[in-house]
């Protein structure tokens, strides 16, 4: 076991790849000592491949794993200071939850917390005596976390830690890994594909597409202003593949028109110039959920600048907060809109809405960076 006392990590030009598809890298990375960092991305993106070849049961083709001063690359995954929570925790069947905590716990140094503070941390007490088969979903992950907290590990990699558990224990998952954050002073590094995930328990969000980092910065910073659409999208804005109207005029009255003709914004006169200065014609609007408004606008009059929305039929709402997400459409293209009301908002019925300039951002096809002038 490798005695620095949490330390950070580093990733430089960590590489990945298999004949027919998939890994991940290059790439870069740093963790600082205590810090958490969550890794948002779809299956196949790499998430799970990064945290297997930091722990040593993948081989990196290339780059390079430092924990502290001490290089990884060589080293047995028993070697390496690394504790690895997967997305369904092994547990050997024969042994009661007491005795994986004893196995757990370091041959040499001091553990973080005691056995006892351990199960009480993690309300183990009325398990102790089960074995694995006698336990549900959530209960064994908790006594996968009992065993990272006992083994004192420096740095924990957690693999979709909360995708097995039932919605109404994941709130209490993220909880005890707070918890047990602060205890244990580990860095962390969390992979998932919920951004639900990067916003409860992420100092610093990274987007991983095809085995890239695309993006990385705290949560709010990457919602509120994603410089790629993955990252618009895997934190919840709407996109909506169209073009400029008007071909390669460049004026102030060029309009952005959807593939399917059903959504027309006007552009800001920046983006117009931007599109005609590269010769990209080919754009698409993100809008977030919550800045679709309800036509006409309340506080508007006449209504500023952007696009009206008409005849849009609501096929279905869900609570969320204080109000409700509605999916409304036309055609082939579905939009997320985010109403404020103690009430569900009727469905089937055709509504008008409304889209700002001001709230919108473009991105350019098929190159994907967004357009550097907002509005």
């Amino acid at each position: 076991m490798i005695s620095e006392s949490r330390p950070s990590l580093l990733l430089e030009r960590l590489t990945k790849r298999f004949p027919g598809g998939g890994g991940f890298g290059p790439i870069d990375l740093l963790l600082k000592a205590g810090e958490s960092v969550v890794l948002l991305g779809p299956s196949g993106s790499g998430k799970s491949t990064l945290l297997r070849t930091i722990a040593g049961l993948e081989t990196a083709e290339r780059g390079t794993i430092r924990l502290g001063e001490i290089s990884l690359d060589r080293l047995a995954p028993d070697r390496r200071g690394i504790g690895l929570l997967s997305q369904r925790p092994v547990l050997y069947p024969e042994l009661t939850v007491a005795e994986h905590l004893a196995v757990a716990v370091p041959h040499a140094g001091p553990t973080a917390v005691s056995l006892g503070d351990t199960v009480r941390l993690l309300r183990l007490e009325a398990l102790t005596n089960r074995k694995p088969h006698e336990l549900s979903g959530g209960e064994k992950q908790r006594v996968a976390l009992a065993k990272l907290l006992v083994r004192n590990a420096p740095v924990w990699l957690l693999d979709e830690p909360f995708a097995s558990l039932d919605p109404i224990f994941r709130g209490e998952f993220r909880a005890d890994l707070h918890l047990l954050r602060e205890v244990s002073k580990a860095t962390m590094l969390l992979v998932t594909h919920d951004p639900t995930d990067a916003y409860a328990f992420g100092h610093r969000v990274g987007v991983l597409e095809n085995g890239l980092l695309q993006s990385l910065g705290s949560p709010e910073e990457l919602r509120a202003e994603p410089r790629h659409p993955f990252t618009a999208f895997c934190f919840g804005w709407n996109l909506i593949p169209g073009r400029v109207r008007g071909g390669e005029r460049s004026d102030s009255n060029q309009d952005f028109v959807s593939d399917c003709g059903s959504v027309l914004v006007a552009l800001p006169e920046p983006v117009s110039a931007e599109a005609t200065r590269r010769g990209v014609y080919s754009l698409t609007l993100g809008i977030r959920p919550e800045d679709i408004r309800a036509f006409p606008p309340e506080s508007a009059s006449p209504p500023p600048r952007g696009g009206r929305l008409s005849g849009w039929s609501a096929l279905f709402s869900e609570p969320v907060g204080s109000g409700w997400f509605l999916t409304v459409a036309r055609g082939q293209t579905r939009l997320r809109v985010e109403v404020r009301s103690e009430s569900p908002p009727p469905v089937s019925e055709p509504t008008d809405w409304y889209i700002p300039t001001d709230a919108c951002r473009w991105f350019f096809a098929p190159a994907s960076n967004r357009v550097s002038a907002v509005a």
